[in-house]
């Protein structure tokens, strides 16, 4: 979804490095993530079970490790692939990637969520009715796409989107094969795989896209990493001895499939908002500005999205799989709990969301070359407006532990028609400016609408929020002065 995507050509959702792992380690990482399932059924006390809190930290450990190599990959990536290609190749894979994964958004029922939170999240049948429905899924969206192409190459005015949009939609045909395996490893946070299986994907995918950038420097680059990197995640999300768990077969569960459903219901209807509010600065911007401008704002949304990305990481694989683990304790003590582990995330948010602010357009003038350095002004801008994304992010797991995310799905029907409305009107009055200014602020109708729905569940988050966004704001101020101070 992130701009991410044009920028690395990778799927973002990271890849991992082989050779770290051995049998002992794959026979002890399942038996570890059994022990923690079991013990975790018996908590009744306020607190949860040692086993699962030192599960958490361990979780938590690898995540930084997965996003601070992931990042490193990416950075260098980017910075090397910039100086190979044309910002307008950028720009075509921003509004290609935008749309694949729109078309992905659309018809999410919350596969991932729904095997992280079910009782059934274990059961053969459940996940092989599960990865049935992926599979269709897959298929689906791939004819889908095929569909659009034409339309949307005459919406854009651009011929070659009749190659490329097909060509990219490959990945959803490819990824709608991928093994359950993946979603029970997070299931029980076994991020360690998890990192293990994103990052090499991800050299993979830097790997291709560099030698055919050499060999010959076009958008078909970026497209060719992409698909092979799918292929390769593909192929090791069903090796049991990288990805250990139920071998998928087609299969069918009435009942699972009926609650799968029920609960991804609203957040099919939330995913499909999401998609074009969060989506719409490149789908609008690429129907106003030329793609060597929505290039350069790909790459000024890559740098500043970095932060939130920190969080979502930490949110999806450790967070969420946690918090649902405790969801059947009395509301007052699930709230303390999951206020508290909330406290720390905001704090580590706060502190790399003001570094970003104050240093990372300076970054961009350091490290790109010219044809990128009108990204500089726009990274603080779109970084400042993360803050409150942020606060939502934290607060999200709750409310899908307990069951609750129609919340989300209205706060981003709010947040698509703040934005369509907002960057073609910030656009018209004030060019550029306005329509970054806009980006920025145009989420904020989630986060109300989550911390409405936070507070109406048991587990408000109002206060927290105010305290954090003062600590937020004095580290601001600090970073600002000692950066007048060294420049």
């Amino acid at each position: 979804m992130s701009t991410g995507y044009s920028l690395l050509i990778v799927n973002p959702k990271e890849t991992w490095n082989l050779k770290f792992m051995e049998s002992t380690t794959v026979l002890s990482e399942a038996e570890e993530c059994e022990t923690l399932f079991s013990a975790n059924l018996s908590i009744q006390s306020r607190r949860p079970s040692r086993s699962l809190e030192s599960t958490a930290m361990r979780a938590t450990l690898w995540t930084i490790v997965s996003y601070g190599s992931s990042q490193g990959l990416r950075l260098l990536s980017s910075l090397v692939l910039t100086r190979m290609l044309l910002p307008q190749y950028f720009g075509l894979m921003t509004l290609v990637g935008t749309l694949i994964s729109g078309v992905g958004l659309m018809s999410d029922i919350g596969l991932a969520p729904n095997v992280i939170r079910s009782p059934r999240g274990d059961d053969p049948d459940f996940l092989n009715t599960a990865w049935t429905i992926q599979v269709v899924r897959g298929i689906a969206l791939f004819i889908l796409a095929l569909a659009l192409s034409w339309p949307i190459a005459h919406l854009y005015r651009e011929q070659q989107l009749l190659l490329l949009l097909p060509t990219v939609a490959v990945t959803l045909l490819i990824s709608g094969f991928n093994s359950m395996s993946l979603l029970s490893l997070s299931r029980h946070m076994g991020v360690r795989r998890l990192f293990a299986i994103d990052f090499s994907t991800q050299c993979v995918a830097f790997a291709v896209t560099l030698a055919w950038a050499v060999a010959y420097p076009s958008v078909w680059a970026l497209v060719g990493g992409s698909v092979v990197s799918c292929l390769y995640r593909l192929g090791l999300s069903h090796m049991h001895a990288v990805a250990p768990g139920t071998r998928n077969k087609f299969h069918w569960d009435a009942e699972s499939a009926r609650s799968m459903v029920e609960f991804g219901k609203w957040i099919l209807l939330g995913t499909s908002l999401y998609f074009f509010a969060s989506q719409a600065d490149r789908l609008i911007l690429g129907r106003l500005v030329s793609f060597t401008v929505l290039g350069v704002y790909g790459v000024a949304f890559a740098l500043s999205d970095i932060p939130r990305q920190i969080i979502n990481a930490f949110c999806n694989k450790v967070g969420y799989p946690f918090i649902a683990k405790l969801a059947h304790l009395p509301i007052q003590d699930f709230r303390s709990m999951f206020l508290h582990y909330r406290f720390y995330v905001l704090l580590v948010g706060a502190g790399v969301l003001s570094i970003t602010v104050n240093w990372g357009g300076f970054a961009v003038t350091k490290m790109y070359d010219s044809r990128y350095h009108e990204a500089s002004w726009m990274v603080p801008i779109l970084a400042l407006g993360l803050w409150h994304t942020l606060m939502y992010a934290t607060a999200g797991p709750a409310l899908f532990s307990l069951g609750k995310s129609h919340y989300l799905a209205a706060g981003n029907a709010f947040y698509c028609a703040v934005v369509l409305l907002g960057i073609p009107l910030g656009f018209h009055f004030f060019g550029m400016l306005g329509a970054v200014i806009a980006v920025a602020l145009g989420d904020l109708p989630l986060y109300v609408a989550t911390g409405y729905g936070a507070s109406r569940e048991g587990v408000g988050t109002w206060r927290q929020d105010f305290k954090t966004t003062c600590i937020f704001a004095g580290l601001l101020a600090a970073e600002f002065l000692c950066r007048r101070a060294m420049t």
